[in-house]
Parts: C-alpha cells; sequence; structure tokens
C-alpha cells in the first residue's frame, strides 16, 4: 500500500486546520431578513432548533471532525416539514456529489443527516451543507480532506 497519497492528505489538513483555526462558524439564512447566528450553538426559532457541523460523533457541535452532521429538533407542538441538502464540488467547480433529503417531524422528536466521504479521487473538496425549514434557510460550508471535513463559514 503506498503512503504517499495519505501522507500528503495529512499534510493538507494540518495546513488547512491551521489556516482556518481563527476563523469562526457561521450559519446564515440566504432572505432578505437574513441574520447571522453564531456556531456551535442552536439555531432556534418558536418550533424548533439547527444544528449544523463537523464530525459525525459529535452531535450538536465542531468545526473539524471526521465527516459531517445536520440535526432537526422539534420543540414546538406542530409537526415541522423541510429538507436537507448536501452538495460536495472539487476545488475547480465540479460537482461530484448532491443529496437532497426531505423530512418531517413530529413534536418532540429530532431527525439527524450525516456522513462522510470514504473514498474520492479529490483529495480536498468544497462542501455546503444546507437544511431547509419552511421559509428559512440554514447553511454552513467548508472542505471535505480525504474524509475529515473543516466548516469555515
Amino acid at each position: 500500500m503506498d503512503k504517499k497519497p495519505l501522507i500528503v492528505v495529512s499534510i493538507c489538513a494540518v495546513v488547512l486546520l491551521v489556516l482556518c483555526s481563527s476563523v469562526s462558524v457561521l450559519a446564515k439564512t440566504n432572505f432578505s431578513f437574513s441574520k447571522t447566528i453564531p456556531s456551535f450553538s442552536a439555531l432556534s426559532s418558536e418550533n424548533y432548533q439547527i444544528y449544523i457541523g463537523a464530525g459525525i460523533i459529535r452531535k450538536y457541535e465542531g468545526k473539524f471532525g471526521l465527516g459531517w452532521h445536520m440535526w432537526v429538533i422539534n420543540t414546538g407542538n406542530t409537526t415541522i416539514t423541510g429538507a436537507t441538502y448536501v452538495k460536495t464540488t472539487t476545488l475547480f467547480g465540479k460537482v461530484i456529489g448532491e443529496a437532497y433529503g426531505p423530512f418531517s417531524v413530529p413534536p418532540g422528536f429530532e431527525i439527524g443527516d450525516l456522513g462522510f466521504m470514504l473514498y474520492d479521487f479529490h483529495p480536498i473538496n468544497h462542501i455546503d451543507l444546507t437544511v431547509e425549514v419552511g421559509n428559512m434557510t440554514y447553511s454552513k460550508s467548508g472542505y471535505e480532506i480525504g474524509p475529515f471535513v473543516l466548516l469555515v463559514g
């Protein structure tokens, strides 16, 4: 087994981690009444909380980890519906992966979506993670470095 690609990916991961360690991770809405919501805390409205982060082991936080996660928690009294989107592109803009998942969450329940790219011919990819609930859109973006994800905005 050739270890050279693994070494290159590891070096790239460390360099990106050092360069982006001071960049805060934000979730942003994409509508005219948008507001910026701080990272690592729940995005909340009257009826739900949304978490978007890196790491499949962490449930509600993280800007670097193995894979990514998106959680929707229904804290209201009515069922909420929406969708999750994941788009992965090369650094040159070629789309190499897209996923769409509609959801419906009854009161008092939560739903999660998580994943990671186990093997790809592109060592570093750009990733966009989006959750839509009603007329609100929450998203974070970053980089996949092998199976690891670094969220930078």
